[in-house]
């Protein structure tokens, strides 16, 4: 059975992210005082006296928006209210509620929703006059401050009472970060994964700032998808809240099953293409290469060839990672991502048996051993894997001694032409026996 649907509607900058964070008991959501954090839905797994539901934070529901954007973010919002099973409608405890306010409960009722309205920023709960919140035509006004856990108990009583029960399931769904530089395409991609448009696309860069969740199905399997803020140097990054979008980015980065690294096919591969697909090195994680907006690029032309050329090139340090050339907007070629992403995953879990590792490995040690700066004798002994996504080995040695980037990459190198490990990067230490 679903879990059911817990959604968070309300005007900017009213505490919605603060009360999501504060229900699900950890930080996910953004919170910055200046108002429009939020653009896009996210959404996480909550646990209330051991029933679980999807809490859905959305963005700002804007009055006469002053851009397209914030139209396409107030219409997203209503839509998950309308698909919830429970509305959370925060409002302002330090103000009367606003003619908006009153618009936006009007077309709640409308939906027929079961809403609660949540009167945020309520110092004391128990001096609190719920009368001015009639006007929104709802029975249940809860007050609470959420910065502060004043009134969480009783409002999450009160959604639990109203909500179908449902056990936490125990599955384990498997995480995809898409990764990239601003505006290419990462959450077209996304989009496109999921069949149906449930990220807000804009042609300005910096639309998505915060790490945006999407639940998807691949031959009967789980995954999350989680499309970030388009990472830059923060140096050149002037707006505070995309620069909180790129922080939230990295940290997303370490638990992360695989990377989906994007890259956009019209300006080729940048320098700091290179430098995230090393950061996703660095923290060992599985990586595929998305080259997005391939339709603009002319098939079997001298362009097509030098730009793919070029990419196989300037990325040679994660060749083992598989490279894709697609169209978000056309969709060609998205299909093979969710396969390329299976198969990576079956390369990271793979373990080598000690006895066929050490046929294979151990005399390539032994013929070429490391140099040492003192010109010491290096012997091997034997080799064990120790660990999976990613794959992790130990040469066992008389001496221990820090691996020269140059030995690594050959005994990598090694690695793979027997075992491949596709897509996955490869830990390599030295113990003294």
């Amino acid at each position: 059975m679903p879990l059911p649907q817990i959604v968070i509607i309300g005007l900017p900058n009213v505490g919605k992210s603060t009360l999501f964070n504060k229900i699900l008991r950890r930080k996910k959501a953004l919170v910055h005082r200046k108002p429009g954090m939020t653009r896009d839905a996210i959404s996480d797994i909550g646990e209330w006296e051991d029933y679980c539901f999807e809490l859905i934070d959305t963005g700002g529901i804007f009055e006469n928006p002053e851009e397209p954007l914030n139209e396409k973010i107030t219409r997203k919002a209503l839509e998950y209210a309308d698909r919830g099973n429970l509305v959370l409608f925060v409002v302002d405890g330090t103000r009367l509620p606003l003619p908006w306010e009153e618009e936006v409960a009007r077309r709640l009722r409308k939906m027929g929703k079961e809403v609660i309205v949540v009167v945020n920023k309520v110092d004391s709960t128990s001096k609190f006059d719920p009368l001015p919140y009639h006007s929104l035509g709802f029975e249940r006004i809860v007050p609470i401050s959420a910065e502060h856990n004043h009134g969480l108990t009783d409002l999450m009583d009160t959604v639990i009472s109203l909500i179908p029960k449902r056990p936490c399931p125990e599955e384990e769904t498997t995480r995809i970060l898409i990764l990239g530089r601003p505006n290419v395409g990462k959450s077209s991609i996304a989009n496109r994964l999921a069949g149906k448009e449930r990220i807000i696309v804009d042609e300005k860069p910096g639309t998505t700032r915060d790490v945006i969740d999407v639940e998807i199905k691949f031959r009967g399997k789980k995954y999350r998808l989680l499309d970030t803020a388009g990472i830059r140097k923060l140096s050149r990054t002037r707006d505070t809240l995309e620069a909180a979008g790129i922080i939230k980015a990295q940290k997303a980065l370490k638990h992360a099953h695989i990377c989906l690294l994007v890259m956009d096919a019209s300006q080729g591969p940048t320098h700091y293409d290179a430098k995230i697909a090393q950061m996703v090195v660095e923290a060992g994680k599985p990586i595929v290469l998305v080259v997005n907006k391939w339709d603009l690029v002319k098939a079997d032309t001298a362009e097509y060839f030098n730009i793919r050329q070029d990419y196989l090139e300037k990325l040679r340090f994660v060749s083992f990672a598989p490279i894709l050339f697609v169209s978000a907007l056309t969709g060609k070629r998205i299909s093979n991502i969710m396969e390329e992403v299976e198969e990576v995953l079956e390369e990271g879990r793979k373990r080598i048996r000690t006895p066929e590792l050490n046929r294979y490995l151990l005399p390539i040690l032994r013929a070429t051993p490391p140099k040492t700066e003192r010109g010491e004798e290096v012997k091997f002994f034997y080799v064990a894997q120790t660990g999976i996504l990613p794959p992790s080995f130990v040469l066992f040695a008389n001496r221990k001694l820090k691996l020269e980037e140059s030995y690594k990459r050959f005994i990598e190198r090694k690695i793979r032409e027997k075992w491949t490990f596709k897509g996955n990067p490869i830990r390599l230490k030295i113990k003294k026996r």
